[in-house]
């Protein structure tokens, strides 16, 4: 069991080290060719995903956890109900109130989903490099 928790915890580590990098190399796009209020529009939604990203890390560990009262759909419907209004809320102030880049909040919203895809190739290659 130890192996499982140390594998899980060195993955998300990677995830959150991509997503980083992602962010810096959006980041550096975005200022050259956008300029500086496209960059604050990416920053401050990858802020965002970020901190959702590392809310529902806490709300996934919470659920596996073994517990003789958890009501599981209850935590599920105030879960997807807290990220959809995070979501359009998030949206809404950065786009229209704030007049950011919508790529640039596109990008913002993206880098935990590349931080994945890298995790994905990251995985691929060395299971084939292993053989």
């Amino acid at each position: 069991m130890e192996t499982s928790d140390d594998d899980s915890a060195r993955v998300l580590r990677r995830v959150k080290i991509n997503s980083v990098v992602a962010y810096a190399v959006f980041a550096v796009f975005t200022v050259i060719y956008s300029g500086f209020r496209s960059f604050l529009g990416l920053t401050c939604t990858a802020a965002v995903t970020m901190i959702s990203f590392l809310w529902l890390e806490e709300v996934i560990g919470r659920l596996l956890q073994p517990s003789p009262h958890l009501r599981a759909w209850k935590v599920t419907v105030r879960s997807v109900a807290r990220f959809t209004l995070l979501g359009v809320v998030a949206v809404l102030v950065a786009i229209f109130v704030a007049r950011f880049n919508a790529s640039s909040v596109l990008l913002g919203f993206s880098i935990v989903v590349v931080g994945i895809i890298a995790e994905a190739v990251y995985t691929i290659f060395r299971s084939f490099t292993r053989e």
